[in-house]
């Protein structure tokens, strides 16, 4: 029996892009050098479905048949197939030794062996110059999304014989692409094995290490406290030992937060999407996920929804010197952090507030105000609160909770009670702007807010039937502070939008009496709300004492901010970042399911993580090309 020789069955080993085959190269595998990937056992289906949440046993798709019938399941679900080049057209050539093989021949046969049972796989007609198209071609994916797989069995129980029709691509059309899926670990290889007749010819093998994918990435608990007890909670995977399947990395640390209103639970499937989908678009390296506390309230009165924002501002400020100290203990090359949504307060604090050292800092779709990274940005009056018969776009803004700030010197702590500037320290980092131009969640909202509760879930509802759940939210918290009753449900009931505080002296004022009160006077009496910080409204320091010890609570549920979010807009001053990116600008096309919905192709707050890679993929080649992650 011949040895073929390796380079005639490689897959992308280095997952750069790019097949190849030669003997010795990149894509060889050995037994000491395999084809690392992962088990396919999360839920992903059609084109923006399931959790990516791993290990989900009978659910992932792995596992779960169709019908009997095992098959991709959605364009979602292509990132967990491997592609694996045949390289044998040459042997259907003739040359000045010897001739080659029929096609037509039929006592020739190709088949392909595993050991374990633990792979399966579906025919492409993808060659090894445009394999990428299974993830970056919105048609060939889009055909192959619902493809069937066959279980490839071990060579006892004979195998599986290639096609003929497969075969006649390879012969005559350069083809020879397969994709693989893994349905449970495996250290077996892939073998194919040519026969002539009952002869066997030659023989060669594709060595694999296939695990849970959460065996080739790292992971930090940033949890503390009472929040430690939530389900789902893993312990950290910091060391190689702890991640025995990592692929070969480079000197360079990659770090994502995730944002608001994601358990422990889901945030394993945010580390295991964003994960993949940087690996496929070429990233090598180390890959850390961080888990915070940003789900405080979570199921209190809706499941899986998490009603008290303001208290998780809070757990992000808290959360920011955990995550500087863990970053500065990644001393094996450069960092670059990624964060999603409030996942940015805890970064640009992190930044800002802790020097955390970072080589370069990716903002998505940041839940963030303007103004806290660019001082200059001008007052937004969608931002203020304003109805026809209470409006406070009648009074000088310096009587507005969001400017009170002004009224003290720089050495008392009052001073600091604003977002304006609050995050702007960004050092030598290089920071980049992935905002969405058809974001929903941080979307501009013009007129008055929800007012209350009642209000609140009834617009929440007309969104959800027409496909827009979660639009204008952010807003609505920020202009809903001091309006909003209840106090633990998106906004606060005081400060921020609430007319007067303690005294009621101004409830016969008119707007030029307010207009016309003295700096002195609104230090201790001011115009909004000041019925919980009571402390602060004193000539004594003691109340600066009171505003250093509650600074960013005060901020997250008493003072608005008056600019729109960076995750929706672009940054207007080009000293600040390094780059605006608009995700919705860099679609490659977009989900039919989306497009048939009300909001078209409008990139949403999460589609980052929801919508399947072919569509989004630009974003991530961007961000691994920008942070030099290859």
């Amino acid at each position: 029996m011949a040895k073929v020789q390796s380079g005639l069955f490689c897959g992308d080993a280095n997952h750069d892009g790019i097949l190849d085959p030669s003997y010795a190269g990149p894509d060889q595998t050995s037994p000491s050098r395999p084809l690392r990937f992962w088990v396919d056992d999360s839920q992903d289906s059609g084109d923006f479905g399931g959790t990516g949440v791993p290990e989900q046993g009978s659910q992932g798709n792995g596992v779960l048949p169709i019908n009997g019938q095992y098959v991709i399941h959605g364009r979602r679900d292509l990132v967990n197939l491997f592609p694996v080049y045949l390289n044998i057209g040459s042997l259907f050539q003739s040359n000045a030794l010897s001739s080659g093989i029929s096609v037509t021949d039929t006592n020739w046969q190709f088949v392909l062996s595993q050991a374990d049972g633990a792979l399966r796989f579906a025919y492409t007609d993808l060659t090894p110059t445009n394999y990428m198209n299974f993830l970056r071609d919105t048609n060939e994916s889009g055909n192959l999304a619902n493809a069937s797989l066959t279980t490839i069995t071990n060579v006892v129980n004979g195998g599986v014989p290639l096609s003929p029709s497969f075969i006649a691509g390879i012969a005559t059309n350069n083809q020879g692409i397969i994709l693989v899926q893994a349905a449970a670990p495996t250290t077996q290889p892939l073998i194919l094995t040519i026969y002539h007749g009952t002869n066997q010819i030659a023989q060669t093998s594709l060595y694999l290490s296939i695990s849970e994918v959460e065996q080739m990435f790292r992971y930090k608990n940033l949890l503390v406290g009472a929040a430690t007890n939530q389900a789902g909670l893993l312990p950290d995977r910091l060391t190689d030992a702890s991640v025995p399947n990592e692929p070969d990395t480079v000197e360079k640390n990659v770090v994502f937060v995730h944002g608001y209103n994601v358990s422990p639970t889901s945030a394993r499937g945010w580390f295991a999407d964003i994960y993949k989908r940087l690996y496929w678009s070429g990233c090598h390296a180390k890959f850390y996920g961080v888990n915070w506390y940003g789900n405080d309230s979570q199921g209190a009165l809706i499941p899986g929804v998490t009603a008290n924002y303001q208290t998780n501002v809070v757990h992000a400020f808290q959360t920011a010197p955990l995550l500087a100290n863990f970053i500065a203990t990644l001393t094996n090359g450069p960092t670059v952090v990624l964060a999603h949504s409030l996942g940015n307060m805890v970064a640009l604090s992190a930044l800002s507030d802790y020097g955390a050292p970072m080589s370069q800092y990716f903002m998505l779709d940041a839940a963030v105000p303007m103004e806290a990274i660019d001082p200059n940005t001008p007052i937004n009056t969608n931002m203020v609160f304003s109805t026809l018969t209470y409006g406070w776009l009648a009074y000088s803004n310096r009587l507005w909770a969001s400017e009170w700030f002004n009224l003290w010197p720089t050495n008392d702590a009052r001073s600091t009670l604003s977002w304006n500037g609050r995050l702007d320290n960004f050092g030598s980092t290089a920071v980049y702007d992935f905002y969405s131009s058809g974001e929903e969640v941080l979307r501009t909202q013009v007129g008055p807010p929800p007012g209350n509760l009642f209000s609140l879930f009834g617009a929440q509802l007309v969104q959800w039937i027409e496909g827009q759940s979660g639009t204008y939210v952010w807003a609505w918290q920020e202009k809903d502070k001091g309006r909003m009753s209840g106090n633990t449900i998106l906004s606060s009931d005081h400060g921020g939008w609430g007319f007067f505080g303690i005294s009621s002296i101004y409830t016969t004022y008119t707007v030029a009496m307010a207009n016309a009160i003295p700096p002195s006077q609104l230090q201790t009496n001011a115009f909004f709300d000041m019925s919980v910080d009571t402390a602060l409204f004193t000539t004594s320091s003691s109340g600066s004492t009171y505003a250093q010890a509650n600074r960013n609570r005060i901020l997250s549920d008493a003072i608005p901010a008056v600019t729109l979010p960076i995750g929706a807009n672009p940054v207007a001053d080009p000293g600040i970042v390094a780059l605006n990116f608009d995700m919705k600008a860099n679609e490659n096309g977009w989900p039919l399911g989306r497009l048939e919905q009300s909001e078209g192709a409008n990139w949403h707050h999460s589609d980052i993580r929801v919508v399947a890679y072919p569509f989004t993929y630009k974003v991530f080649n961007e961000i691994v090309n920008d942070g030099g992650l290859k």
